[in-house]
């Protein structure tokens, strides 16, 4: 039977070989050349002919070919966003309230290859011949291959999280219940002691590093806030913990207690004042040997927003939101992790570009669209819900936002969350 090129398992195929060949001859490609560059059609996507070896210097490595089934996909989006550049006009035009709805289904012509190195998982399932794939390079890791990944205990975190993050992809998804015990049999053996888990040599971030990518950014002034976790960062549903830092200018005197104090119904808040500043800080919860959850110092996202201005929404407004809310977020590789090691630090995440395209399926179905569209959503000024928070939904009322008591509070949260997630995949087996 004739093979087609053009078929996405055929493609996989190829590029698996082609990556083999390729790492006798140089090192993996860098991360922008990864990437479409900015300018192309399909910025910030991962480029058809990358190699991808996050695990392990050959490309081809037991650990980097499941890396490539969990985390690389060809496929057709189920929403193509308005954002996109070729999807809209004149900028003037388009950034009028609402332009971060715009959207259409998603087409046949419509597919990319979507993921890479980075937070979103593409994945929803697996055809048969994938999936028996998958069972015997889960089976394989084990022995020699589990010992040399512990010996890189981050790495292990990281690696582990993949595993159980596409066990909680399969449980939303309903697909490939069979695979659920081999996933969670891997990051059983993978796992490190508690002691390992909890150990500060893990670190790949520290609070006071923001300030080196953002001189603005008022860290030492900075309150950490405890609220009620939604989906987005709820460990039951991405397995990572997640802390918010505040701060508002030295102009405002009474400081945060605005909005920390409770209210009456009826009641409005305080509008929140141009220079308001947060740090968001994401680490992975990581399974120990034991079966427990555990919080680690193996950050791998900060983002951060800052209230520019309250001028009308439009396209010379020159913010991420373009009302007024700017963000900026860094992601750091699993390369980056395994090529810099115990010198990891925030100086060596990626810088995401907010104009970068990306497959967003945390946020419910598989929406091709801008980082800075799919933040505006819950993050804008204007034309929203309390537009006197400016974008800071963290402090609404309905969140019970409050100092943060305890500097482990927010991880031993985290934790008893995630062992909702250990007693959903129980019910399986």
């Amino acid at each position: 039977m004739p093979v087609n090129p053009t078929c996405p398992a055929v493609v996989s195929l190829i590029l698996t070989v082609a990556a083999s060949a390729l790492v006798a001859q140089e090192p993996a490609s860098a991360p922008a050349s990864r990437r479409q560059p900015a300018g192309h059609a399909d910025f910030g996507l991962p480029r058809p002919d990358a190699v991808w070896a996050p695990y392990h210097a050959d490309p081809a490595h037991l650990l980097n070919r499941l890396f490539r089934a969990f985390y690389l996909v060809h496929a057709a989006p189920a929403e193509v966003a308005a954002a996109l550049p070729r999807e809209h006009g004149d900028a003037a035009d388009f950034f009028v309230p609402g332009w971060y709805f715009g959207k259409r289904a998603g087409e046949a012509t419509d597919e990319r290859w979507f993921g890479g190195d980075g937070r979103q998982m593409p994945r929803e399932g697996f055809t048969a011949a994938e999936a028996a794939a998958l069972r015997e390079d889960l089976a394989a890791v084990d022995g020699e291959v589990v010992t040399a990944l512990q010996a890189t205990p981050r790495l292990a975190v990281w690696f582990q999280h993949d595993l159980l993050r596409m066990a909680r992809r399969l449980l939303d998804t309903r697909q490939n219940p069979e695979l659920l015990p081999l996933l969670v049999g891997a990051a059983r053996r993978v796992a490190l002691s508690r002691a390992v888990l909890e150990s500060d040599a893990l670190s790949t971030f520290r609070l006071a590093d923001v300030q080196a990518r953002q001189p603005e950014l008022q860290v030492a002034r900075m309150v950490e806030l405890e609220r009620r976790s939604t989906r987005l960062f709820d460990a039951e549903y991405v397995q990572l913990w997640s802390s918010v830092y505040l701060a508002v200018p030295e102009t405002a005197a009474s400081g945060l207690a605005p909005w920390l104090t409770p209210k009456g119904k009826g009641e409005k808040l305080a509008s929140v004042p141009i220079g308001t500043q947060a740090v968001l800080v994401q680490g992975i919860v990581a399974l120990d040997d034991e079966g427990n959850a555990c919080a680690t110092d193996v950050v791998i996202e900060v983002r951060t927003q800052v209230l520019r201005n309250r001028d009308p929404l439009a396209a010379d407004n020159a913010t991420t939101t373009r009302d007024g809310v700017d963000f900026a977020i860094w992601s750091l590789e699993r390369q980056t992790l395994r090529e810099r090691g115990a010198a990891t630090s925030l100086a060596d995440f990626r810088t995401v570009d907010m104009e970068s395209q990306e497959l967003f399926r945390d946020y419910g179905t598989r929406k091709h669209t801008t980082y800075a569209a799919q933040c505006t959503l819950c993050h804008r000024r204007s034309n929203g819900p309390e537009e006197e928070l400016a974008g800071f939904p963290v402090l609404r009322s309905h969140v019970s936002p409050r100092p943060v008591a305890d500097p482990q509070e927010r991880r031993r949260k985290a934790e008893a969350e995630f062992e909702k997630f250990l007693a959903a995949l129980a019910k399986t087996n």
